[in-house]
């Protein structure tokens, strides 16, 4: 009844009921006496003041003049609002209103109705977001298996039932998940929720459908927390892929010429969101499933597979590659992929634009030969820890291109730590980039001829030229063997300029023979990129929305406090947190995937608030609700020092976790933009 103004309207609505009140000539009907500091010997003087208006007076010619008591307000300090009611002083417990319509007059019941309004708000308006984005349609990802993390649970854990049979170890890119502890999950989501909000010492239960595997596999899998990002609980494997491709242009080739082709025919700002792009066949045979295209790849035997894409805005233009299958190695709960020890040397497989790889002059391709103290790495991981033990010191950077050895000079990370580059295996080349002890090719001896940089020729007479050819050919030979030892003689040239070839002799065991048999095969996605597989959430009507809504409100209430718990537990950090600086963010980048996704980020904020804001920590509303409770039980309110004490607690946990929050989110700003 006031209206809009800066600070506070308690004085305002003073200023104009005492105005009408003396304009009406009504007499104030309390006095009230101040101590004077002066002292007569022991003796403390006192004076009457003017008489002044009570409480009682001030707010029946307030209800006169349509003035309202309550005031509704937003801070900037702290960031907020809140609505103060007549009779409540949060921060003067002993503060009492005589007027009847005053919440402090109320009975316990009525104002437990009140103080729950804001929560039970919070809840309603959480559900109806929900529904609103369940009746348009909300994509996820889907509940499958993407990139596993070489070294994490996902990638060193056996199936149950199939301890120490390679082929069964860890999950792979294609797994179906049809169980997370029990229960079906709806998405990804899902499945990474109950990973994250796990603890360290339990495991998660997963069980998948496999492609070529008639029985479900089920995995126990134990989190760790990541070592970078945000550090939380994590089994190490992401969102699986889909039939539906991207490509990279800068890559060049056939490919690249058709996928441009059919855009210049029809752009995509002219595409439906159902007009893309999709592998539709392969080896000239329907596939309805990711895990399908895989399984022919599986069964290559190191073979070019032929793959069809699909133009769904043209099916006539569908035109057919002859798609190389690269080597996975031989895969180890407790060492890198490899086979009989050797290790392919890593090469340059992204850059980053405007990174300090690219201000370097690394190029895609390029074969690492050294980056500070690593010889020879092979892998993103190690350059990565690099880095991590000094963010701010230069590394020599030396390639091999084109045969020849090329020295770039000092490269220094950015501001992220990071050099901007993705390594991967050079397949292309049988370079050797290591070898692991106490394994064939190593010698007993300890003279390993196999040097970082030695190039692998011929095995056992066939000549080699990539990591491919040495899988097939040792896959070859161990399918030969009948599970029997044998040996194995490579050819090599050392990398040394005018070295002559040489060759060497494996010994290996009728063990080592069979894990051969497990190493696999999978597609070069060097050219088209598989794009995230997603499942669309979508109810069938407005009863089924208003269900979906309920449900997954109970279950954001139920992972905010399992959140919360696992944060007093150590399971969850303080900086795995978001403040208002953090949800602003987080909800600017939502809202650029769509309506959909930000009325249902709106609804998550809101149940999440009902949530913090109904936590018995005084000041907020579920504090309030334990006094009341208090006094419900004893009969009377707790005492004044208990309140005031209560309240400061209540002040320093909120401004902890404001502070907190803030500062952290803006670190992630930072780090980002600079």
């Amino acid at each position: 009844g006031i209206g809009f103004m800066r600070g506070s309207t308690e004085k305002e609505y003073e200023k104009r009921c005492i105005a009408k009140l003396k304009a009406d000539r009504v007499e104030p009907n309390e006095a009230k006496t101040r101590e004077d500091s002066a002292q007569d010997g022991d003796i403390q003087v006192k004076e009457e003041q003017a008489k002044t208006y009570t409480s009682k007076q001030l707010y029946a010619v307030g209800d006169e003049l349509g003035l309202g008591e309550t005031e509704y307000r937003l801070n900037y300090l702290p960031l907020g609002g809140y609505v103060k009611m007549m009779g409540q002083e949060d921060m003067d417990p002993n503060a009492k209103s005589d007027h009847p319509n005053a919440y402090n007059n109320k009975p316990i019941w009525a104002r437990a109705c009140v103080i729950s309004a804001g929560v039970v708000m919070n809840m309603i308006f959480g559900a109806i977001f929900l529904a609103i984005a369940f009746m348009i349609g909300v994509e996820f990802p889907s509940a499958t298996v993407g990139q596993v993390a070489p070294g994490m649970p996902a990638a060193t854990t056996y199936a149950e039932d199939h301890e120490g049979d390679l082929r069964y170890l860890g999950l792979q890119e294609g797994d179906v998940i049809t169980s997370v502890d029990g229960k079906a999950p709806e998405d990804f989501k899902d499945v990474a929720i109950a990973v994250a909000l796990g603890t360290s010492d339990s495991t998660v239960e997963l069980v998948v459908e496999r492609r070529g595997v008639d029985k479900p596999l089920t995995f126990k899998l134990q989190p760790e927390r990541q070592k970078t990002g945000e550090k939380m609980l994590s089994a190490g494997f992401a969102p699986g892929p889909s039939l539906r491709v991207g490509y990279q242009k800068e890559m060049g080739g056939p490919i690249v010429q058709w996928f441009e082709g059919r855009l210049k025919a029809k752009p995509s700002s002219e595409r439906t969101s159902d007009e893309g792009f999709r592998i539709a066949q392969v080896n000239d045979e329907a596939v309805k499933s990711y895990g399908e295209y895989l399984l022919a790849f599986d069964q290559s035997g190191g073979k070019p597979v032929r793959v069809t894409l699909w133009d769904d805005a043209d099916p006539d233009a569908a035109s057919a590659f002859d798609i190389a299958a690269l080597p996975t190695f031989v895969r180890y709960p407790d060492k890198p992929a490899n086979l009989l020890g050797l290790l392919p040397a890593g090469e340059i497989a992204f850059v980053a634009e405007k990174s300090p790889a690219e201000k370097a002059g690394l190029r895609p391709k390029d074969i690492l030969v050294k980056v500070g103290p690593l010889d020879w790495p092979t892998d993103t991981g190690a350059i990565a820890a690099l880095i991590g033990s000094d963010p701010e010191i230069g590394h020599e950077i030396v390639v091999q291109r084109d045969g020849k050895t090329v020295d770039l000079g000092e490269v220094t990370p950015d501001n992220e730590g990071k050099f901007g580059i993705i390594v991967s295996p050079a397949y292309d080349t049988a370079v050797v980039g290591g070898v692991l002890e106490e394994t064939p090719a190593q010698k007993l001896d300890g003279d390993d001829p196999f040097l970082p940089g030695t190039r692998i020729t011929q095995i056992n007479g066939t000549p080699i030229a990539s990591w491919a050819d040495v899988q097939r050919v040792l896959q070859s030979i161990a399918k030969s063997t009948e599970g029997k030892q044998g040996t194995i003689t490579l050819g090599y040239t050392l990398p040394i300029d005018q070295a002559a070839p040489a060759q060497i002799a494996l010994a290996v065991s009728a063990k080592q023979f069979d894990e051969l048999a497990a190493a696999g095969w999978q597609p070069d996605h060097e050219v088209y990129l598989p794009l995230q597989h997603s499942t669309l959430l979508k109810a069938e009507g407005l009863a089924d929305a208003i269900g979906i809504g309920m449900d997954k409100s109970k279950d954001f209430v139920l992972q905010t406090y399992i959140t919360l718990l696992r944060l007093i537990q150590g399971n969850v950090k303080i900086y795995n947190l978001r403040g208002p600086v953090g949800i602003v963010d987080t909800g600017t980048q939502v809202a650029q995937q769509g309506f959909p996704y930000l009325l249902f980020f709106l609804g998550l904020i809101s149940i999440n608030l009902a949530v913090i804001n109904f936590l018995p920590i005084p000041i907020v509303d579920g504090g309030h609700m334990v006094f009341l409770a208090w006094e419900k039980i004893t009969g009377k309110p707790p005492s004044e020092k208990v309140q005031i004490w209560s309240l400061y607690a209540g002040l320093m946990v909120i401004g902890f976790v404001f502070i907190a929050t803030f500062y952290f989110d803006v670190m992630r700003l930072i780090t980002r933009f600079f």
